[in-house]
């Protein structure tokens, strides 16, 4: 997309979608307002095509989420496709936005997420979900010193608690498997959330590590789509591929259909390892004497191939 300003007539095929995901046509109107202006004051933005600027725009109905600058729970970002090699448009979910689909999803009653630095006091607890955490920030900005890690604190319906704890070298290798990240360090772009919003970011991380313990609702289906969104910035760990490399060795697909997934892995987001992973799992021939193995199984199947 060339930089030129866009105008409400860009976004009249996507706004009956919105409505059917849920937003009235107010909602709509609204979105779509706050769209224009921030991408009409990002150059950046003003390059990437007009279908993933169409795309992410319709996916904030698809989350529940808002562009209200005031609100700061999601931002349209440009982001580095490195398959495509060109910046893309994505709808890119911040913390406060992700603890708000937690607690609209009835997953949680509320959520503490923080960052501690050197000269904080702080401690967790494990062994109680009554007050795990002990956090006491240094007040004066010259005695704070770095970050060493952020910490997410979950409070259930019947006021117990759980945490998770994250520290400065974990954020980091999740940072380094950023697509647009590494697009920054190569010179190929002038910057990115990681290096603008460290913060924010290192706390979206923990949100995200926690989320995958916290109690399942029938809501938790959105929270699953904003996580699959912002986790399509994120290559394949190499825990991913090994576990992929190994359950293709079981699996039920001829040796054409292994051949496609091992190319696709070249190129895989984290979330797509996710996706094949379980769909590995649900096409597994029997192992050690099980016929249906379950994910358990296979893991133990996987155990022992890495150890011999």
């Amino acid at each position: 997309m060339s930089q030129e300003l866009i105008t409400r007539s860009t976004f009249t095929g996507i706004e009956k979608a919105m409505q059917q995901a849920g937003f009235d046509p107010e909602q709509v109107k609204r979105e779509v307002s706050f769209a224009i202006q921030h991408i009409n004051k990002s150059a950046q933005l003003q390059k990437c095509s007009q279908q993933s600027i169409l795309t992410s725009v319709l996916n904030i109905s698809n989350i529940k989420l808002s562009l209200n600058p005031a609100a700061k729970e999601c931002y349209l970002i440009p982001r580095w496709n490195g398959m495509s090699k060109m910046m893309e448009c994505v709808l890119e979910p911040s913390y406060v936005g992700l603890v708000k689909l937690l607690t609209d999803a009835g997953s949680i009653k509320g959520m503490a997420c923080n960052l501690v630095y050197e000269g904080d006091t702080f401690s967790i607890d494990l062994a109680t979900n009554i007050k795990p955490v002990v956090h006491s920030p240094s007040l004066s900005k010259a005695k704070r010193g770095n970050v060493v890690g952020a910490y997410a604190l979950a409070t259930f319906s019947d006021n117990s608690r759980q945490v998770e704890w994250m520290d400065i070298e974990d954020i980091n290798v999740i940072r380094e498997r950023s697509e647009t990240y590494k697009a920054f360090v190569d010179g190929k772009i002038k910057s990115c959330t990681w290096v603008t919003d460290y913060g924010e970011m290192a706390r979206k991380t923990v949100i995200k590590r926690i989320y995958k313990y916290l109690p399942r609702t029938e809501k938790m289906k959105i929270v699953d789509e904003a996580i699959k969104i912002d986790n399509t910035d994120y290559s394949a760990s190499d825990k991913q591929l090994d576990l992929i490399s190994s359950l293709l060795e079981t699996s039920t697909f001829d040796e054409d259909q292994r051949d496609n997934m091992r190319h696709e892995m070249q190129f895989m987001s984290s979330q797509g390892a996710s996706e094949m992973i379980e769909r590995l799992y649900a096409h597994q021939l029997g192992i050690d004497g099980v016929t249906n193995p379950s994910a358990k199984d296979i893991n133990n199947h996987v155990r022992k191939i890495a150890q011999s």
